[in-house]
């Protein structure tokens, strides 16, 4: 590609200009690969705006069945598996190609996502929505690994911003579809909502397979290193768990910090719905302007959050510190704004700005996983990221059942998930000490490597 195309140019312009030098086969797979991703999530959050209509197809009427069957168990279970699957995948993406994982993972994810439109008991829908937790945890560490072999420590913060952006935008769409199918239909939409979300992930797909190739593995590294050979994932590589105190603190900030999104897009449209007296689509429009939020909150933070970096390493986890921590006030005052939520408008705003402050962590944790860790390692370290965000994913929405069960103070069982934050931002303390130690020697080590070999 010729250095001055117009192609390059608008990379460049968005922020993603490393991945020119790919060809095209490579910038078709970075597209191809957010659009996996978004549908892949996009089916995370269709059960949150209808979980009465759900429950009554599935012959479940008690209110504090609804909550625990559908909002807690379902969550852990899927969590569990997806944990599980992810820690696997860490040893398989060194062992084979990661194109083919990543393809297997989406088809694991979406095949049981579409057969969930025509289950009839329970415990059908509870065996498929657990299966797509294959799809959510084994492609968690195959987007990251490949996204640190794309862009070098100069843009990783954007675009993992545009993968957060492309995961929290499928969620919120989700949401949205699965709440106006909901009320146009109370008997059956929920159903075709699976299909719609399951559906273009297929095609995606395809398009993969044919067209699109992988990156050489550590290629984006500046000091010249490109591990090629296949690295078994060893007891050593989780004991850098330990060794690294980013790892550490990104690790412990996860599981608090994934709390209060199971608050966010499992309970909230229902909360909006019956303690605010709000119609479901108006509901799911709400938490879909939130996801909006997020969508701009994410997208912005990768670029504050690199704009930081380039200036000041530690910066950057400076920005989360405050994200995360002043974000628990808009949060927890969706839940008590009753009269607020009456004005359409400020309302929707109210969504919006919220949306934004809670979402800029997201894409910062992932590029600061990415500078701090080798090539050869991401995929395992990631693996175990996303066991402590499923950990985390699942225990939100479970404890906010068990709370919902023994109060009948909604708001109160809600905003108590909300205050993890805090344990969530003192974690990023650890990250702030040691961000710039623990860079500095994963890149000699890499010097050490290529001086050997």
């Amino acid at each position: 590609m010729n250095p001055k195309s117009p192609e390059k140019s608008l990379l460049r312009f968005v922020g993603l200009g490393e991945l020119a030098p790919h060809g095209g086969k490579g910038i078709l797979a970075f597209w191809m690969i957010l659009g996996l991703a978004f549908f892949l999530f996009g089916d995370q959050n269709l059960i949150a705006p209808n979980l009465k209509n759900i429950g009554a197809s599935l012959g479940i009427t008690n209110s504090e069945d609804v909550d625990w069957k559908l909002g807690g168990i379902i969550p852990i279970l899927f969590f569990i598996l997806g944990g599980t699957v992810s820690l696997s995948m860490g040893y398989l993406s060194q062992k084979f190609s990661r194109k083919r994982l990543l393809v297997a993972t989406v088809l694991l994810g979406e095949i049981p996502c579409f057969l969930t439109a025509y289950v009839e008991t329970y415990d059908q829908f509870l065996i498929l929505r657990t299966l797509c937790g294959f799809g959510l945890g084994g492609i968690f560490p195959l987007l990251f690994s490949l996204i640190g072999d794309y862009f070098s420590t100069q843009s990783r913060a954007i675009a993992s911003g545009y993968v957060s952006l492309a995961m929290g935008l499928g969620i919120g769409v989700g949401q949205l579809l699965g709440g106006i199918l909901g009320e146009a239909d109370p008997i059956n939409g929920w159903r075709t909502s699976f299909i719609y979300m399951s559906v273009p992930s297929f095609l995606f797909v395809i398009i993969y397979i044919l067209f699109c190739e992988e990156p050489k593995r550590g290629g984006a590294e500046e000091v010249g290193h490109v591990d090629e050979l296949s690295h078994k994932v060893t007891l050593e590589d989780f004991k850098l768990l330990f060794y690294n105190k980013t790892n550490l603190g990104a690790f412990l900030q996860g599981i608090p910090g994934c709390i209060p999104w199971g608050v966010f897009f499992v309970f909230l449209v229902d909360f909006y719905e019956n303690t605010y007296g709000l119609g479901k689509a108006q509901a799911s429009g709400l938490v879909t302007f939130a996801a909006i939020g997020v969508f701009i909150g994410t997208f912005f933070g990768g670029f504050l959050g690199q704009w930081l970096y380039n200036r000041n390493r530690k910066w950057q986890p400076i920005l989360c510190i405050a994200t995360t921590t002043i974000g628990i006030a808009p949060a927890i005052g969706l839940l008590y704004s009753h009269g607020l939520s009456q004005n359409t408008l400020v309302f929707t705003i109210f969504n919006i700005l919220t949306g934004i402050v809670i979402s800029m962590t997201g894409p910062n944790v992932r590029a600061v996983l990415l500078n701090v860790n080798s090539p050869k390692t991401r995929s395992s370290i990631f693996s175990i990221y996303n066991l402590t965000d499923d950990l985390g994913k699942g225990l939100g929405p479970a404890l906010s059942a068990i709370i919902l069960g023994l109060t009948t103070d909604r708001a109160l069982a809600l905003s108590i998930s909300i205050l993890f934050w805090i344990p969530c931002a003192l974690a990023w303390f650890l990250i702030y000490f040691n961000y710039e130690k623990d860079q500095t020697n994963m890149e000699r080590q890499l010097k050490l490597e290529l001086e050997h070999k």
